[in-house]
């Protein structure tokens, strides 16, 4: 963490993290509950998480942390299967004083809905169930039942809680705590080369980085159409899902492979230089499916200018301040886009200001230290 955070309580909680899936695998979510659960269990808190991934149902201590991971059966509309995830949520869920439940996740909601009553509900709202169409709507009754038994609701930003329906109906339950990260810049090395294979195709062109999950709403095909008009900038998008042969075939398809660069999933170091030598950042992203944008921010901690989308009722163009860390351009406009990210690679002047812009942001709003804190805040208060 950025520094050490010491508890203020007068005992120990014995505090459960109930998620999807957790580090080694990648995403944000998974980032968000890893920093919280090694925070909590550095500030002096029992701390557990359940989820699932590629491993058998076991035990294993990672960074003071008690994690439970179970094996993937199968996913059914981005909710992944396993039984053994219920029966383990609603084990650990009754052994809680605090059950932190990040939502959303329907197999997670119905186990922490049987959780005792003494046991304090911690729902961190993510994002709302978006694009789900018939599921959305059998969903909801569970999700409604979910923040009706929730002690403390947090919300990633107030733009978001405010224009969820469900949120609403709960506001004065409502946290509003904007997801914070370890300033990775101060503890790795500035002085990292690129991969050969990137420096090659790259040359003496600038850098733009793309940071996601290939699945339709981070809009990506948005942004291999703009970089058509961004001749000047090879476009490295990371990441893998299940669009990457359309995205693959897209680029092959208009002879973009010298354009843009599809890497698939990196590890951290060549992502650490890959930040540290890109120009822009960019999150073409369509629909409030991206709720806040945990890229975003780690993209600011490098001092990188952001291009990003005004998704209605998102915080990302709340992170993404506008004329301050970055610019924000309509959703599903490539000519738009394109225009604006040549803009600033084009401008040294206004790429230096939103680099100050974009670093100072981090600090002031999204350092791992405020988040941390205001979730302790919270624990703390639920349970005096």
């Amino acid at each position: 963490m950025d520094q050490a955070v010491t508890i203020s309580t007068s005992r120990r909680l014995k505090v459960v993290h109930i998620g999807k899936f957790y580090p080694p695998d990648l995403g944000g979510i998974e980032s968000v509950t890893a920093t919280l659960a090694e925070s909590t269990s550095t500030a002096g808190h029992y701390t557990t998480v359940v989820c699932i991934g590629n491993l058998n149902s076991t035990e294993k201590s990672i960074g003071g942390v008690s994690i439970f991971r179970t094996k993937l059966l199968a996913q059914f509309a981005s909710q992944p299967l396993s039984f053994k995830y219920l029966i383990l949520s609603i084990s650990r869920a009754w052994k809680a004083d605090i059950v932190h439940f990040h939502a959303p996740n329907m197999l997670g909601a119905m186990a922490v809905l049987l959780m005792r009553r003494k046991s304090s509900l911690v729902v961190h709202w993510h994002s709302d169930v978006c694009n789900k169409g018939w599921l959305g709507l059998l969903f909801r009754p569970l999700e409604l039942a979910l923040l009706q038994r929730a002690d403390r609701i947090i919300a990633t930003s107030r733009l978001y809680a405010e224009y969820s329906s469900l949120l609403k109906i709960h506001f004065h339950k409502v946290s509003i705590v904007p997801i914070g990260i370890k300033d990775i810049t101060t503890s790795s090395g500035s002085n990292v080369q690129l991969p050969e294979s990137i420096r090659q195709v790259l040359g003496s062109r600038s850098l733009l980085l793309s940071v996601g999950r290939l699945v339709p709403y981070k809009g990506f095909r948005v942004l291999i159409d703009a970089a058509k008009q961004m001749p000047n900038t090879l476009v490295v998008i990371v990441g893998m899902g299940p669009l990457h042969r359309e995205l693959a075939m897209a680029v092959e398809s208009s002879g973009m492979q010298k354009q843009v660069l599809l890497t698939g999933n990196l590890d951290k170091f060549t992502l650490h230089a890959l930040f540290l030598h890109a120009s822009l950042f960019c999150l073409p992203s369509v629909d409030r499916a991206e709720a806040f944008g945990v890229v975003l921010i780690e993209a600011m901690s490098y001092g990188l200018p952001i291009v990003a989308t005004n998704i209605p009722g998102s915080g990302v163009s709340w992170v993404n301040l506008h004329g301050t860390s970055g610019l924000n351009v309509a959703v599903n406009n490539s000519k738009e886009l394109a225009e604006t990210c040549n803009k600033i690679m084009s401008n040294s002047v206004l790429r230096e200001e939103l680099s100050r812009g974009a670093r100072q942001r981090y600090l002031s709003h999204f350092s791992e230290q405020k988040f941390v804190s205001k979730v302790l805040d919270i624990y703390e208060k639920l349970r005096t």
